[in-house]
């Protein structure tokens, strides 16, 4: 799985420099870079901004999730969810090469409706993710990290449990504002995630509480 992942995750971002070489040339020097929430273009930027800075910062993303087994201080923790390490990269990149694709074919002049088109990618992404999230093991970077997660074992396991129907349920909002076209479920979508991240905080500190191991790791 981590070559097969790798490689795509690799063959996604050149992929994207290549199409934004292939496109330099054909369009013209003021292309759509912003979208209101309703889905309709209200700023126009330069081929740099529109064809260039979204692989730039796939090719950063990827390098920074590459890099961070090497620098977290839990490093042999990833040992124990490598598979979903690997296809959390391969998502986040495929992720954002997508939303290039959906940029690009804006670009030429495709009739498309962002929020209708986007929103659901991002639903998508937060069940994939979510999917995953069970297996994260304790580590400083990936998953649920709160003072409670990162101190408590039983707290991050429980947390992450929560978790994945959490991050699930709120990719199932973005879908369904997607799918609706409106600002009224673009709100309501946010304003879920708002309140499944913050109880997702409350209740790593609610398990925490209750881990009789907690005083081993400073805990009062």
């Amino acid at each position: 799985m981590e070559r097969w992942a790798g490689v795509l995750s690799w063959a996604l971002v050149g992929a994207m420099f290549i199409a934004a070489g292939l496109a330099w040339p054909a369009l013209p020097d003021s292309i759509p870079v912003h979208w209101n929430v309703t889905g309709e273009v209200n700023r126009y930027g330069g081929k740099f901004e529109g064809l260039l800075l979204l692989p730039i910062i796939t090719l950063a993303v990827l390098i920074g999730l590459t890099l961070l087994p090497r620098i977290d201080p839990r490093r042999e923790r990833y040992a124990e969810f490598q598979g979903a390490f690997d296809a959390f990269k391969l998502l986040i990149v495929a992720f954002l090469a997508a939303v290039y694709a959906i940029i690009l074919a804006a670009a030429f002049g495709a009739s498309l409706n962002m929020t209708r088109v986007v929103l659901p990618l991002v639903g998508v992404l937060l069940i994939g993710l979510g999917a995953m999230l069970d297996q994260v093991r304790p580590n400083w970077f990936i998953g649920i990290r709160t003072p409670w997660t990162l101190s408590s074992e039983r707290a991050w396991s429980a947390t992450h449990r929560a978790g994945r129907w959490v991050f699930m349920a709120m990719g199932a909002a973005f879908v369904l504002a997607g799918l609706a076209g409106t600002a009224l479920g673009v709100y309501l979508a946010v304003v879920l995630v708002v309140v499944g991240i913050a109880g997702l905080v409350v209740y790593s500190y609610l398990v925490w509480r209750q881990d009789p191991s907690r005083a081993a790791h400073g805990g009062n």
